[in-house]
């Protein structure tokens, strides 16, 4: 019996990178895939245009020579290029992981528009319906490009009641992220991930020192100013804490904004700021070891696959208190939580987790009983299905 032929369309980068090579893992066991994805994702592609696979924990699954690196954002003519690649592979189905991104919107609509004409059912997986910081036209602007396809897949039931009060009424599916267990290869123990962080900051972390972290693209809604305004509060009880954040700059609204703000506080020396995308694996992985605990002091998200990251990695995770999925996870002692835009809270709870060592270790030893219930394999699965009932 021959298996389902998938034309498998994502970014190949960063968090949506990382969790598509978990689900093309399990999908090659099950499906014929072909990868597709894009040569200018967004205007900082302009100049440098994507055009390999350099991610270690993507190259892992994934051959550079596999993948197809057409899409442009701006190029009419790549539309044309996938176009004739559809009608070369002639897939049973297309599917497409789909962003919050502005300027992909018309291509996934005129493609959709192409593969209806073509009898060829396309499925949607949508990581954020919507973006994060709404502008004027947005619910229009992504509900016009999602209501072409033929079947829509959500992380979260947030989303799902999003889609559903856009007014979109075709299949919709809640399939939720996967665990990031495999992404700790344990190359570091948590002494020598001080060591290597230490030497790359040109700083020196003792082994007293209290290390937080916030690691991921930095974004207006990833509430970073917050924790910088939440270090004073923890260093007045704990004086020797270290606050790292680190993370690309490259997409931020307002990039000077943090280290204004760390000056302003008189925070040079307690908060440090490395704004740059961290390509080496082994430096990746020492960020989150050198931690103690890890903060995503969000103000806007539906899910993370970040802090799945910081859950593979065994660190303790403080996360906002935002949409059911979040809420779940802090009922089942995974997290813990803190109040959206709000210093206090989190400095309150960065500093119960730093003076409750037990507590630490009993969210880490939790950690495993995830590797179930995200199973990659069972999610794949739920993908094969829907793509075999598409009508």
């Amino acid at each position: 019996m021959s298996k389902t032929k998938i034309l498998y369309i994502t970014p190949l980068r960063g968090g949506i990178g990382h969790w598509s090579r978990c689900l093309i893992e399990e999908l090659d066991k099950l499906a014929d895939i072909t990868i597709v994805t894009f040569k200018r994702k967004r205007k900082e592609d302009d100049t440098k245009p994507f055009t390999s696979v350099t991610d270690d924990f993507i190259l892992e699954v994934i051959d550079p020579e596999r993948p197809h690196h057409i899409i442009e954002y701006n190029n009419k003519k790549s539309l044309e290029d996938l176009d004739k690649l559809t009608d070369k592979i002639k897939p049973d189905c297309v599917y497409f992981v789909m962003w919050a991104g502005r300027q992909i919107t018309w291509f996934l609509k005129d493609y959709s528009k192409i593969l209806n004409k073509k009898n060829i059912p396309i499925v949607l997986t949508v990581h954020e319906a919507y973006p994060q910081i709404i502008e004027e036209g947005d619910l229009q602007l992504f509900t016009d490009a999602y209501v072409y396809a033929d079947h829509i897949v959500v992380l979260t039931e947030d989303a799902l009641s999003d889609l559903r009060n856009a007014g979109i009424s075709l299949p919709i599916s809640v399939i939720p992220h996967g665990h990031y267990h495999a992404i700790n290869k344990n190359k570091v123990d948590d002494r020598k991930a001080r060591a290597i962080v230490s030497k790359h900051l040109s700083i020196q972390i003792g082994d007293t020192t209290r290390v937080v972290l916030f690691f991921g693209f930095i974004r207006d809604y990833k509430g970073l100013l917050y924790l910088i305004r939440s270090a004073p509060y923890v260093l007045k009880k704990i004086p020797e804490t270290l606050f790292i954040a680190a993370g690309s700059l490259e997409l931020a609204e307002k990039p000077l904004q943090y280290q204004n703000e760390i000056q302003k506080l008189g925070l040079e020396d307690k908060f440090l700021l490395f704004g740059n995308y961290v390509k080496d694996y082994i430096l990746f992985e020492s960020f989150y070891k050198a931690a103690d605990v890890v903060v995503y002091p969000y103000v806007g998200i539906s899910q993370s696959g970040t802090m799945f990251t910081a859950i593979g990695m065994k660190r303790p995770v403080i996360i906002s208190q935002l949409g059911s999925f979040i809420r779940k996870l802090e009922k089942q002692g995974m997290v813990i939580t803190s109040k959206p835009k709000d210093s206090k809270s989190i400095a309150d709870k960065i500093v119960y987790l730093l003076t409750h060592e037990g507590e630490r270790k009993k969210l880490v030893e939790r950690y495993p009983t995830l590797e179930k219930e995200y199973s990659w394999k069972t999610i794949a699965s739920g993908y094969i299905t829907i793509f075999k009932n598409l009508k």
